[in-house]
């Protein structure tokens, strides 16, 4: 049973335990790796895309992109124009292609890391588990 102490806050006679264990990395699967890495760069993709129409809308509203296009008209060149459309369509390409690979990327980090710790043993992460303590629910009277 809790006994209330000074601040009028129950206090339980148990408390949790902590023990610490050691465990060892092994293996990391390759397909979850593979799926995980997918929708992170399918999520960057869009927010990428999305931030560039977003600084693109505010570059035309203010006259950056007609300045950037003067200073380099400076240059030498007859026309230097930034065509919007042209740029998205190459960036959205672009992207698809960054999707693919830094998700091959991130499945053959987990194949080496795989390899290496078949010769080295694993990666030892100390780790704390706390006991879970079940607490009594006490009746308020109230039934829904």
């Amino acid at each position: 049973m809790a006994v209330p102490t000074q601040n009028n806050a129950p206090r339980t006679d148990q408390r949790r335990r902590v023990r610490k264990v050691t465990r060892v990395v092994r293996d990391v699967d390759a397909w979850s790796v593979a799926k995980v890495g997918l929708v992170f760069h399918a999520a960057m993709y869009v927010v990428v895309l999305l931030t560039g129409v977003l600084l693109w809308n505010v570059g035309s509203a203010t006259g950056t992109i007609d300045n950037v296009e003067q200073f380099m008209e400076s240059f030498g060149w007859d026309s230097f124009n930034f065509k919007g459309a042209e740029l998205f369509r190459s960036m959205a390409v672009l992207g698809i292609f960054a999707i693919l690979g830094g998700t091959g990327l991130w499945v053959l980090g987990a194949i080496v890391f795989n390899l290496i710790t078949e010769l080295v043993g694993g990666v030892r992460v100390t780790v704390l588990e706390e006991e879970v303590v079940a607490r009594p629910v006490e009746a308020d009277g109230s039934h829904g």
